[in-house]
């Protein structure tokens, strides 16, 4: 074979290798290049991961705010609710108490059949810091023993807690025992000021509670503008009962509460009703007692 032939015939081979390697590296890189399409449709990138992990965190932030703030209002609320049922629960205990009155009874004007006492007494005899909150005491029939119908002293007034920096509704009470021991004693005529001795340690009926107000009505319906007022004064002198009284005090929540002790200790600012600390969260409640 002419040598030019030979060398014509491999360049010819040559070349055909040349363009099968070629056909087999595009097929390499198309088939490449279709895996990195399918992997890239099928996952994420870095980039896109961060984002999301961000985006979620966001939201669960602030569904956890959300929620903190459900809660903290759910709270306040039950707080209220507690505060007040405590200051309508100690009405219904005044209104209890006064309707089982126990009068002096006197056979004439000047006679008494039974010890004169000061059996309905608008008095100040707890020592206030401030000045403001009345004071109420009265003989009632309370079953103390076995025995219906004692008389008991029993009396409502609010106390400064000097620990608490608060004002405290409370519940004087004296049984049946006590307090006859305490008008065997007095001979002629039991006072106010023997029959009642309130104390640190008297019971706290609602805690917040300031502002305690009585208004006294006659049998026409006249307000009586007299304190102290004190039923009888003495042992000759019988004095005509209210007709009717209305008990009227402030209160505040536990919540509120908190923020005017964390602010000021002066029994004052609760008693003028400072109008950004106090004012704003007082409630008053009210309850009118017709006297028997």
């Amino acid at each position: 074979m002419n040598p030019d032939n030979r060398s014509l015939i491999t360049r010819l081979r040559s070349a055909t290798a040349g363009q099968a390697d070629h056909r087999s590296r595009d097929r390499r890189s198309r088939a490449a290049s279709r895996r990195a399409v399918v992997l890239r449709g099928g996952g994420f990138t870095l980039v896109e991961l961060l984002i999301a992990t961000g985006i979620t965190v966001a939201m669960v932030l602030m569904l956890g705010l959300m929620l903190s703030s459900l809660m903290s209002t759910a709270s306040h609320a039950t707080q209220r609710v507690d505060a007040f049922r405590d200051a309508r629960a100690a009405l219904q205990v005044m209104q209890r108490d006064l309707r089982n009155l126990v009068r002096t009874q006197w056979t004439t004007p000047t006679q008494p059949q039974t010890l004169p006492t000061a059996y309905f007494a608008l008095d100040n005899i707890y020592t206030d810091p401030v000045a403001g909150n009345q004071q109420l005491y009265a003989l009632v029939s309370a079953k103390t023993t076995a025995s219906s119908g004692d008389v008991c002293a029993v009396g409502y007034y609010c106390r400064w807690d000097d620990q608490l920096h608060a004002y405290t509704l409370r519940r004087f009470f004296r049984d049946s025992a006590a307090t006859f021991t305490v008008m065997q004693g007095a001979v002629s005529y039991a006072a106010d000021s023997v029959l009642y001795v309130p104390g640190a340690s008297d019971a706290v009926l609602a805690a917040y509670v300031w502002n305690l107000k009585i208004t006294m009505y006659d049998s026409g319906g006249a307000v009586i503008n007299t304190y102290p007022y004190i039923c009888d004064p003495d042992a000759t002198t019988p004095k005509t009962l209210p007709a009717a009284i209305e008990i009227s005090f402030n209160a505040m929540s536990p919540q509120a509460a908190r923020t005017v002790m964390s602010v000021t200790s002066d029994p004052s600012v609760w008693m003028n009703m400072d109008a950004n600390l106090v004012k704003p969260h007082a409630y008053q409640f009210r309850s009118r007692i017709n006297l028997p």
